[in-house]
């Protein structure tokens, strides 16, 4: 199951409150957002920026280096033909064999952490590729921890909090698919599981988080600058937030009072019959040990075996390139 949690476009409504505390960034003539790659055009040497934990464009002196895994590796390859390339040289290209594999995932992940991380990367879905299952990760993971295996389950508050970006389907726009120890159960009225306090071991699935303004389609063929933001909660607070760019146009920011609805198993509902008692949406009380902070990205092709039933081509296939994380915004590329 899957909670559809959805947050309303930034029009004159109570969303409006949604991200507006920060200084706005500057824009270009287009309104795109221009962070800190406006910097370094081409990339070129924004690694050496000190908001930057990695940053990497696959380019022949390095390729696939930094990453600390590289799951089911036989899945990734470097793609130098320039169709697939974003910038520089090469590109990362992961393929979903039908039948063989479910795809793979490159890894980054580091010992120290931190509150606020945002995650930029450009993406090209082949032409006939089929929608994948999820896509990409931002995660918090205590020693020993890791975010997978975990569907079904609610982690615990010291142990881990994670939000996966998924592209548009037909109904939904770009998406956060998020795991926290206050997330809702769909198995009752009051989001509670069945054999509570912990479930059933299917009680909690991602909640998932969209805007209700659709603008973006999935689209194929063409690069898409992605970016977003994870924010940990003070513990004890709800101060915890998470937004998305789109090609530098943020698209939605959930936050404390962000937006009015009401709770109803798993899902915020604001816009139909179920929001009978409308209240401000509380934000993300995601960790409840300040220690346990953000330090992994998961660049995550996961095509399942359900979602190829129906696919049309056997080889479903991302290419991703010019991957940068760190600590400020940091917007799309820039030529000059």
């Amino acid at each position: 199951m899957v909670l559809f949690f959805v947050v309303l476009h930034w029009t004159i409504s109570p969303a409006v409150l949604c991200g507006q505390e920060q200084a706005k960034p500057d824009t270009d003539k287009s309104g795109v957002e221009l962070g800190l790659a406006a910097k370094y055009p081409g990339d070129k040497g924004i690694e050496k920026d000190s908001a930057v934990i990695f940053a990497t464009g696959f380019e022949p002196e390095n390729k696939l280096a930094g990453f600390t895994t590289l799951r089911a590796p036989q899945t990734i390859t470097i793609n130098s033909e320039p169709k697939f390339v974003h910038s520089g040289e090469n590109s990362a290209q992961v393929t979903a064999t039908r039948g063989k594999d479910s795809g793979g995932a490159l890894i980054y992940r580091w010992e120290k952490g931190v509150d606020r991380l945002y995650f930029r990367f450009y993406c090209r879905f082949h032409e006939d590729t089929c929608h994948p299952h999820h896509f990409v990760n931002i995660g918090a993971c205590a020693p020993g921890k890791e975010t997978e295996g975990n569907a079904g389950k609610r982690p615990k508050g010291n142990e881990l909090f994670s939000t996966t970006i998924e592209p548009p389907g037909d109904e939904t726009d770009w998406s956060f698919y998020s795991y926290w120890h206050q997330m809702h159960s769909w198995q009752n009225e009051d989001g509670s599981p069945n054999n509570p306090p912990d479930g059933d071991g299917r009680s909690f699935y991602g909640n998932l988080f969209t805007p209700v303004k659709k603008t973006n389609n999935f689209e194929r063929g063409k690069w898409i600058c992605v970016e977003f933001m994870l924010k940990a909660n003070t513990p004890g607070k709800f101060d915890g937030e998470q937004a998305v760019w789109i090609n530098g146009k943020k698209t939605m920011h959930w936050k404390t009072n962000c937006i009015e609805g009401t709770w109803f198993r798993d899902r915020f509902h604001f816009t139909d019959t179920w929001n009978t008692n409308p209240k401000p949406f509380e934000g993300f009380n995601w960790r409840t040990d300040p220690e346990l902070k953000i330090n992994r990205i998961n660049l995550q092709w996961y095509v399942s075996d359900r979602v190829t039933e129906n696919a049309t081509v056997d080889k479903n296939i991302v290419n991703f390139d010019d991957v940068v994380i760190a600590t400020e915004y940091i917007g799309p590329q820039v030529t000059k």
